[in-house]
């Protein structure tokens, strides 16, 4: 008897569980790659989501978007029951560096719900034509985004390469590789200790 009620629950649940899509995230006044990144990150961190695909009928489907507006970033995270919009909740942030942890509070375990992700410091390395002048930098990206806050600088030492970018008084604006490459590290819930400068 056990085992059939323990075979219907799996059953059960993993019906469920193949019932809740993710669609690719929308982006306004950021880089496209920041939505590729932002899908990714939540198909891979939300319990139980496999991603939409065209013809598929899911019971849920979330609908996340992503936007630079009055100088923060805007999440939006919708969700439709059977095509009728079952909830939708936002969140706001002025940097990057705190998307993932804002995200968490959106948490709903009858369908989003994000898997914890421990916090690894990390460092990265920018390559730029001059020196910056200043101890501590922020770093942004051209479209005007803030990734990170100020952040230390250092001329040698480790760190993951993420690309190139140009010194503006006491910001290093990335190029788009360099930025969504950071952008993806934060919402991976990397913290930038330093920015070794090439």
């Amino acid at each position: 008897m056990k085992k059939i009620v323990l075979t219907t629950f799996l059953f059960s649940f993993s019906a469920f569980a193949q019932e809740v899509a993710i669609a690719k995230a929308s982006v306004e006044n950021l880089p496209e790659s920041y939505g590729e990144y932002l899908t990714e990150f939540l198909l891979k961190n939300t319990e139980h989501a496999a991603p939409l695909k065209k013809g598929s009928e899911p019971l849920y489907v979330i609908y996340p978007s992503l936007s630079w507006e009055g100088k923060a970033y805007n999440i939006c995270i919708k969700v439709y029951k059977a095509n009728n919009l079952y909830s939708s909740s936002c969140v706001t942030v002025s940097f990057a560096e705190d998307i993932y942890q804002r995200l968490k509070t959106l948490k709903n375990s009858e369908f989003f719900n994000l898997k914890e992700i421990p916090q690894n410091t990390i460092n990265i390395k920018v390559k730029i034509t001059t020196n910056p002048q200043y101890d501590k930098i922020k770093l942004v990206s051209q479209r005007g985004d803030s990734l990170t806050r100020y952040v230390s600088v250092a001329k040698e030492g480790n760190g993951v390469n993420v690309g190139s970018g140009f010194v503006n008084l006491n910001t290093i604006v990335l190029d788009e590789d360099a930025s969504a490459k950071v952008f993806k590290l934060l919402i991976e819930n990397n913290k930038i200790e330093k920015v070794i400068v090439e």
